[in-house]
């Protein structure tokens, strides 16, 4: 079994050499809790340093989904006119989009200006928190701010990804989310087993994963906690809900809106089967890239899926349903009906070498497409 993450007693963040970062302390099953409760426990229990480290995480856990999603929203619309949809259509969905987005009194939204602002409480926090005169509120309204700029932000991504359906066919969703997702697939040669061994491979995917959700704000009342469960042959991370996609399924609580895929959003799902959705129906359209990322592309490169995701469906997932990610614990252990959802077929040989050998020989990518 790959080893979790060493457990430092000289506070809560170690530094993890595969990384080059600091990443909480303690063993995966550790890592479920939401970064901000831990800050308020130690503040709570004196450890002001504690807190302060602890607040400034949830900065380092955000910053991905942040970056990305600014990313987005510039390249799709991009897309779109690259692939010939009039400027005045594209220039009307903007318009669209920014009605939606704007704040309760009219106001713009301003992803950048969010994230200013929530990085500049949590700095508040964490050095008042550092001089024992910390104002707990800080750490909350942080986290409030956070999560509007980023569901607003998702929200963004959702709505181009929707735009493109609409123009050019829902057929383009997995190309275009292959497109915009092009420089993460690079990187992800360091889980090829012909570079690295899986066991370094496993504990990345891990630790990734898991500052990633908590970054999304995941789990009951988006404070960023995930349900972590060590399986015989994986490790199972469960979200409930999914602080990105998942959320976008179901009332929103803390905005008062409904799911996006009603009024006044109106936003698509897959309508029939398709490779890149898992060939099911009623796959937000955002959702899409976890199929993609996580299944699909590594399949080709490699052989084998670094996760595997069981999505929720709309409609079903209306009224609540988890999201979970399977990390298997040797890849060889992935089962041939996970290949087979996505159009692909499970390789005789792993690695990325065999896959590309397989192009060479055969025409084929080596999992049946």
């Amino acid at each position: 079994m790959a080893p979790g993450p060493t457990v430092s007693s000289a506070g809560p963040l170690v530094e993890h050499p595969a990384t080059g970062a600091k990443v909480r302390a303690g063993g995966y099953a550790d890592h479920a809790a939401s970064s901000y409760e831990l800050a308020r426990v130690a503040l709570r229990e004196g450890r002001g340093a504690d807190a302060a480290d602890l607040a400034r995480y949830t900065v380092q856990e955000a910053l991905e989904a942040y970056e990305l999603f600014t990313a987005w929203c510039r390249e799709i619309p991009e897309f779109l006119a690259m692939r010939g949809v009039p400027a005045a259509a594209v220039a009307a969905d903007a318009a669209r989009l920014a009605s939606l987005r704007a704040g309760p009194d009219g106001s713009a939204f301003d992803g950048g200006a969010g994230w200013a602002r929530y990085c500049g409480l949590i700095e508040d926090y964490a050095a008042g928190a550092e001089a024992a005169r910390c104002d707990s509120a800080l750490l909350e309204q942080a986290r409030e701010v956070w999560r509007d700029t980023h569901d607003r932000l998702c929200d963004g991504v959702y709505f181009w990804i929707d735009a493109a359906a609409r123009h050019l066919g829902e057929e383009i969703t997995g190309e275009l989310w292959d497109l915009l997702m092009q420089p993460m697939y690079d990187y992800y040669i360091r889980y090829d087993t012909d570079v690295h061994p899986w066991a370094r491979s496993f504990d990345l995917l891990m630790h990734y994963a898991l500052e990633g959700l908590r970054g999304h704000l995941s789990g009951p009342g988006r404070k960023g906690s995930i349900e972590v469960v060590e399986e015989a042959d994986r490790w199972a991370l469960r979200f409930d809900p999914c602080g990105s996609g998942g959320r976008t399924l179901r009332d929103d609580p803390d905005s008062g809106a409904g799911p996006r895929m009603e009024p006044p959003w109106n936003l698509g799902v897959t309508t029939k089967p398709h490779d890149w959705a898992w060939n099911k129906t009623g796959i937000c359209l955002y959702c899409v890239h976890c199929c993609q990322l996580n299944e699909r592309m590594p399949m080709r490169r490699f052989g084998y899926p670094t996760r595997v995701v069981e999505p929720p469906v709309w409609p079903e997932a209306r009224n609540g349903g988890k999201c979970t990610w399977y990390v298997y614990k040797d890849p060889t252990l992935v089962p041939d009906e996970i290949y087979r959802r996505v159009g692909a077929v499970k390789p005789v040989r792993l690695g990325g070498t065999a896959q590309r050998d397989g192009n060479r020989k055969d025409g084929t990518d080596g999992n049946g497409g």
